[in-house]
């Protein structure tokens, strides 16, 4: 026997027996689906489009919303999620999901569309009636300084003390904003890499002109608003309108009181934007980079609303604060830094007191990115399947896999004799190089075993098992041609490894077919049976070999080659 084929049998042997010796050191386990571990499936109905036109549901509607919920599910890495049509309404399935599932669940939940609504007043976590208003341009000011803050106090406390003295309790009271120091938007190739961004000044009041005229005036578009932003009540989601102004918070419970998402009749949402990106920058930390469609439809209708808020517009955006709403909930509310944008130069940054933390930018990102989805959802039923249940089908699938096995081993012992070893040793190593890989996927890329990748392991039996029978007819026929045991397998090999690749590159193709054309189960079916394909190819071209060739050079074979399950004829040569 060459030694060739002696050290890719060893090779092969090696790899299976070392793979198996990490997943049992390592405790690698393979991560099994909602159909064999139990979780969460949810049924979702749609309601019509976010817009609120009444648009009609349909199939295109349909298939862009089941690629968002999967985009966005698998941005937590829940593993293998099953999310699928049935009719109109669109099927959930969660795995799994002790520590994951309510934020799983959180993430299905929000269908609203993405808004960009101006910030009028940060109204921060509590009021306080009895101070005034100072002028608001330190609001949402992400380059405060302790000056600064000291300066805005004793301005406060002047205008407070004028106010006593000169008697006017009884006057209408006022609202105290509370200085927030937030994230910048702004322009990344006008911008320093090493350099913390800083917004702006926002521009300076006229000296010239009166208390009323310098105070904030919404003018007649935003009718009440001076009432809404006042009151502080948190708007609820039957009235977070578009275009009106609302009171919304953040997940920390900090309240902005934000003007209407709509600028000149243009609706000030997530389809502008193309795509989003998180990146790291070590002078400023974590950033996101949104990337806005092209024309007047994406970043055109963007910069109308940025040059507007980068002026500090007193009847539209006097903080030059922008907010990006989500679910009725501010995602982040970074201050304007330039009056215009290029559609994919463009930075969020932390500020220089709260920078980003990578999970705050990921998220962001996501919402950004996943933000808009083309239909209301409605949660029409919940079911949490039991993990007993799980337990028992996988119990099920293992003994049929055992009992296919044995069947196999049997057939190929009593019809091939020794030769089946070989046949049943290629399937141990197939086996040990599929548990090592699949434990691995499960906990590096999230990739969990269900049902039907069991089946797709279990007919992959029948294709190893296939390779095999091919070969050993081939060595049956060349025997009988008059050839000795060891000169029968050499020769056999060359014209069976051609149609075993032919078999396996069959299986293999349609095995990569059913993965792109299908979701849910069948693609996790058609996953493991091309995995198993490609092992078989491995082993057969690998281990078959040299293992029967070994056996056909024992004495005790050429003397009685029906050890092999050889006919009792055959040659000399």
């Amino acid at each position: 026997m060459p030694t060739s084929q002696k050290v890719s049998a060893l090779i092969v042997v090696g790899c299976a027996f070392l793979g198996a010796l990490y997943t049992l050191i390592s405790g690698n386990e393979p991560l099994l689906g909602l159909d064999l571990q139990g979780g969460v499936s949810v049924v979702l109905e749609p309601t019509g489009s976010t817009d609120g036109d009444g648009a009609t549901v349909n199939d295109e509607s349909l298939d862009l919303t089941v690629e968002l919920l999967r985009a966005r599910i698998d941005e937590i890495g829940v593993a293998e999620p099953e999310i699928s049509r049935q009719g109109e309404n669109i099927v959930v399935g969660l795995p799994g999901l002790v520590e994951e599932q309510e934020e799983a669940l959180a993430r299905l939940r929000q269908t609203a569309e993405l808004r960009f609504r101006p910030v009028l007043l940060n109204l921060g976590p509590e009021l306080d009636l009895e101070a005034g208003v100072d002028g608001g341009d330190d609001t949402g000011s992400v380059d405060e300084t302790d000056a600064d803050e000291a300066d805005t106090d004793a301005d406060t406390d002047a205008d407070a003390d004028t106010a006593d003295d000169e008697d006017t309790a009884d006057d209408e009271e006022s609202l105290a904003v509370t200085g927030r120091a937030g994230p910048v938007l702004f322009a990344q190739d006008d911008t320093d890499e090493d350099e913390q961004p800083d917004a702006d000044p926002a521009p300076e009041p006229d000296a010239d002109a009166t208390d009323d005229e310098t105070q904030l005036d919404l003018g007649d578009a935003l009718p009440d608003t001076l009432t809404a932003c006042f009151a502080g009540e948190v708007t609820s989601d039957d009235d977070d309108i578009i275009d009106e102004v609302v009171v919304l918070t953040d997940d920390e419970g900090f309240r902005y009181c934000l003007g209407p998402a709509v600028l000149e009749g243009n609706r000030l949402t997530g389809d502008m934007i193309e795509t989003a990106s998180v990146g790291l920058n070590p002078g400023t930390g974590w950033q996101v980079n949104p990337t806005f469609n092209a024309g007047d439809d994406g970043i055109g209708r963007f910069n109308e609303i940025a040059a507007v808020c980068f002026l500090g517009n007193q009847d539209i955006c006097p903080s030059r604060q922008l907010a990006v709403v989500l679910d009725h909930q501010v995602i982040s509310a970074p201050a304007i830094n330039a009056g215009s944008f290029s559609r994919d130069q463009i930075v969020i940054s932390g500020s220089s007191q709260d920078p980003f933390e990578e999970e705050e930018a990921r998220r962001l990102a996501e919402a950004l990115r996943f933000g808009a989805l083309p239909l209301e959802l409605v949660a029409q039923e919940t079911r949490t399947v039991s993990a007993s249940i799980g337990q028992d089908v996988l119990r099920s699938g293992v003994i049929a896999g055992l009992i296919g096995l044995a069947l196999v081993a049997l057939y190929l012992l009593s019809y091939y004799r020794l030769a089946g070893l070989v046949a049943i040793g290629g399937l141990l190593l197939s086996a040990a190089l599929l548990w090592t890989i699949i434990a691995w996927f499960g906990e590096t890329f999230g990739l969990a075993l269900s049902l039907a990748g069991v089946v797709g392991l279990i007919v992959s039996i029948g294709v190893s098992t296939d390779s095999n029978i091919v070969y050993f007819e081939n060595v049956k026929d060349s025997y009988r041609a008059g050839r000795r045991v060891p000169t029968a397998v050499e020769r056999a090999y060359e014209s069976a490894i051609s149609t075993i690749v032919k078999a396996d590159v069959v299986s293999l193709i349609a095995a990569v077919l059913l993965y792109i054309l299908t979701v849910g189960a069948v693609r996790g079916f058609a996953f493991y049976l091309g995995l198993a394909t490609i092992l078989d190819l491995i082993i057969s071209w690998m281990f078959m070999r040299p293992a029967l060739g070994w056996l056909a050079r024992r004495s005790a074979v050429e003397e009685n080659p029906a050890l092999l399950g050889l006919p009792a004829v055959g040659g000399s040569e």
